[in-house]
Parts: C-alpha cells; sequence; structure tokens
C-alpha cells in the first residue's frame, strides 16, 4: 500500500561512503630526523622543495638523544664528579642540560624556518612513495628512509626478561650501580664502561671475542686493555656467557663458561639492529643478509622512487659518514642524477682516556694486500706536550707503502687522538707520503707534533 498522494518513495536509508583522506603531496618525504635525514631534509628544503619529515620520538636522532651527545658529557663528567662532589642526580642532569644546549630551544628544530612540514608518529608505508602518518597520508615524488638502528640485545637466555640497560635506558637510571656488567667491548662498551668506573661503579666488561676494540689495530686493542684493568676495570675476553637472570632482589646474574657473577645492573652495548619501517616488506624492499636496506651506488633503494641514507643503510655507523652519504644522496634527489657517491676514508674515534683515532688500514689489513709496508711507532712520552700535560699513556702508528712512502693507515690512542686522526685522514685521502707529512712545520709544543714525528721515523 502507497503512501498518501501516491508517493512510491525509497524508504531505505543512504549508504554513508567514509571519506578517503586528503593526501598531501610533496617533492620530498624524509623519515627519521637523525644526522642523515636532517641534513636531506633542510638542503633540499632552503631551496625551495617541498618537504616534509616523519619522525616518531624525538628529533636529532640517536646521537644527540642517546649516542655521541649524552655519552660524551657523561665521560667528560666523570673526570670530574669526584673533584666536584657530584652525585647521580647531578651527573643525569648535566647531561640532559647539554642535550637541550645542543638541541637548541625551537621545539620544531627550526624546520619552518626551512620550508619543512614536521609531522609526528610512526610512518607506515602503503607504496613507495606514500606514506601514512596516523590519519594522515602523505606522497611525493622522492621518499627517504633514514631511520637509524636501535640497540640489539644477543641471544643469551634470559637475557631479555632481565630488562638490561641499553644506550637508550642507562642515561634515565634512578641510581647508578655499586656493580656494573657491561656486555660487549666495542665503542659504546668501553667509553660508558670507564666512565662508569671513574663515576666510583665496580665495572666488569664481558667480551665474546678473543680482544676488546676488535675494530682496532692490535697493538692500540692491547694498550686500552692495559690501561683500563690498571684503573680497576676487569675485562674478561673470550667470555661466554651462558644465561643471564634478574633476580626477586633487582639484582642480576650473569652465568659464563668461567663461573657466576652478581651484579646490580647490566649494561647491553653488543650491535645494532636496522630500524625498518613498517609496511616495507609487503612491498619487496630489498635487504641484506644482516637486515639493513640495500642501496645502489648512488643511494636507491630497488623500490622506485625510494631512497636510503645513514645507520639504515648498514654502511659505516657514524654520524659523520651519515652527513657525507646524506650530502651526496640530497645531491642525487635534487638534480635527478644517480651518480655512484665518491669513495672516501672514514676515520673514526673512540671517546675513552686516552682516546683512539682510527684512519685507513691496520697494519694487518695493508700487509694483506700484498704491498711490502713499512710501520713506525712513537710514544706518547717522547714528545713534551704530553710530558708537560702529564698524559703520557700510548702512541702514534702509521702504516707506509714501503715502495712509495704513501700513507696507508694511521692510528691513535694518546690524549686528543680523535683530533689528531683528522689530519691523518686528510693524508691518507690524497696519496700524501710519510716524507711530505714529516716536512710539514707543526706549533711546538702541542699534540698536532705526533703525527708528523711519527712519520719522520719512515723516512
Amino acid at each position: 500500500m502507497g503512501l498518501p498522494g501516491g508517493c512510491r518513495c525509497n524508504l531505505e536509508q543512504p549508504v554513508v561512503r567514509e571519506a578517503s583522506p586528503i593526501v598531501k603531496t610533496y617533492d620530498l618525504i624524509v623519515i627519521g630526523n637523525g644526522s642523515a635525514g636532517d641534513n636531506i631534509a633542510r638542503t633540499l628544503g632552503r631551496k625551495g622543495k617541498r618537504v616534509a619529515v616523519i619522525e616518531r620520538d624525538h628529533l636529532g636522532g640517536e646521537c644527540l638523544n642517546d649516542g655521541c651527545v649524552p655519552s660524551k658529557a657523561l665521560i667528560d663528567l666523570s673526570r670530574k664528579a669526584a673533584e666536584r662532589g657530584l652525585g647521580w642526580d647531578e651527573v643525569v642532569a648535566s647531561i640532559h642540560s647539554t642535550q637541550l644546549l645542543v638541541r637548541g630551544t625551537d621545539p620544531n628544530g627550526g624546520m619552518r624556518a626551512d620550508g619543512i612540514d614536521l609531522h609526528w608518529g610512526a610512518a607506515v608505508f602503503e607504496g613507495p612513495t606514500r606514506v601514512r602518518v596516523g590519519s594522515e597520508l602523505l606522497s611525493a615524488t622522492d621518499v627517504v628512509i633514514a631511520t637509524g638502528t636501535g640497540p640489539g640485545l644477543p641471544p643469551i637466555p634470559g637475557l631479555a626478561d632481565a630488562r638490561p640497560q641499553t644506550n637508550r635506558t642507562i642515561f634515565t637510571m634512578p641510581r647508578q650501580p655499586d656493580r656494573l656488567a657491561v656486555i660487549g667491548g666495542g665503542p659504546i662498551g668501553l667509553e660508558l664502561g670507564q666512565s662508569f668506573l671513574r663515576l666510583g661503579s665496580s665495572v666488569t666488561l664481558f667480551e665474546a671475542a678473543s680482544s676488546i676494540a676488535g675494530t682496532e689495530d692490535p697493538e692500540v686493542s692491547m694498550e686500552l686493555t692495559k690501561i683500563l684493568e690498571r684503573e680497576g676495570m676487569r675485562i674478561v675476553a673470550g667470555a661466554q656467557i651462558q644465561r643471564v637472570d634478574r633476580e626477586e632482589d633487582g639484582s642480576v646474574v650473569l652465568v659464563t663458561d668461567g663461573g657466576r657473577f652478581e651484579f646490580d645492573e647490566v649494561l647491553v652495548a653488543a650491535g645494532r639492529l636496522p630500524q625498518v619501517p613498517e609496511g616495507l616488506s609487503e612491498l619487496g624492499l630489498e635487504l641484506d643478509k644482516r637486515g639493513f636496506v640495500a642501496i645502489s651506488p648512488c643511494g636507491k633503494t630497488n623500490l622506485e622512487g625510494l631512497w636510503a641514507a645513514g645507520d639504515i643503510t648498514g654502511k659505516f655507523q657514524f654520524t659523520h659518514f651519515a652527513s657525507y652519504q646524506a650530502h651526496h644522496i640530497g645531491k642525487h634527489i635534487e638534480s635527478g642524477l644517480c651518480e655512484p657517491i665518491p669513495e672516501t676514508t672514514v676515520p673514526w674515534a673512540i671517546f675513552t682516556e686516552p682516546e683512539i683515532g682510527h684512519a685507513g688500514m691496520t697494519e694487518e689489513q695493508a700487509r694483506a694486500t700484498g704491498v711490502e709496508v713499512r710501520v713506525a711507532r712513537l710514544d706518547a712520552a717522547d714528545l713534551d706536550w704530553f710530558r708537560t700535560t702529564g698524559q703520557t699513556d700510548g702512541f702514534a702508528k702509521v702504516i707506509a707503502d714501503a715502495g712509495t712512502g704513501v700513507i696507508l693507515g694511521a692510528h691513535f690512542i694518546c690524549a686528543r687522538g680523535s683530533t689528531l686522526v683528522g689530519e691523518a685522514c686528510l693524508a691518507i685521502q690524497h696519496g700524501i707520503t710519510a716524507r711530505q707529512a714529516a716536512s710539514t712545520v707543526h706549533p711546538y709544543p702541542t699534540a698536532s707534533e705526533m703525527f708528523p714525528w711519527a712519520c719522520a721515523k719512515l723516512v
């Protein structure tokens, strides 16, 4: 029966369709605001490109927030804490103050002034150049993955359940541990281990390899071992940790092939894991055998329009290399060209005391090339600057081609070693000979004399 008036109206409810999200379009999207991502975003933003940055945690990346900056602040404070009477609370407050000084006061990191839109949240890929952040959908001609790495946990039974400290948590501990175990004898473990030792903790460092500082020349590793043990650190090299447990009273028990150890806290500094954004696996992103993003010589991934830079690529995991790599990838995106990133000598440093500086090949690596080499070593105690400052530990070691005299490698373990390595890197990068380096005049008395005088021993 029809309605009055003969109307045959359709009484069904209308279908309400969910509106598609508005897609924000950019020239470039950068995921991650560490050294690599920040470099690329600001370079192109300042040139008028429409740029978006996606960050899920905090601006500045691992180095500013959980790595280089807080660890170097802790190292410096550990030298002064005893004479200043600083407790753990004062140390942590000072570290956070240093981070704020480096970070600046703008909560957006000055990005607005560089023409960059900042989006907070985790990036989820819906296509190689299409990314969702919360309820927003972003699209761009080019996208850069610069999400870095996070601390890894070795597959030791019980370790994950023992709630270990990592470089991301150790600066927020409520109290300083009296007894600290450090798992890992690389840069993070060595720097933080020595710092806590100097703050008054009893420190035992466990390293699975036969020696600590495994990337360094064996002579450097041996020298550092001697110095740390002299300061009171217990170093267990070749350690096979069988189990780690957190006891009911909060203490931590490590069981190794050499016995049972009890500590108040354990710090894990044994490797890094790539942080690959969600959705890329389904899109077929190619990874290397370690799980890092595989890139071409110019920085492209196997997906069209998608690039990767920084630690996520598994190359040299240093802030300075990330910046170098990002500089070239930024140029490639701007120009539309895909040229190989130039090979370069990448130096690095370990900020123990004394500091370690590394450039070029170790003696073992140089000899493995089949080239005849000459090696010189100069002790810090032989030079007046080190004598007058009372910093006589360590040495410099230089490796050169025996035929041409070209410097192949230089290694420092001495005061200011992290700074001295820069000159050595310049020499190696540009094929300078030991004679040329030795004939360059340096001011007296300074630490800078170390490198030319070491080279003079090869002439």
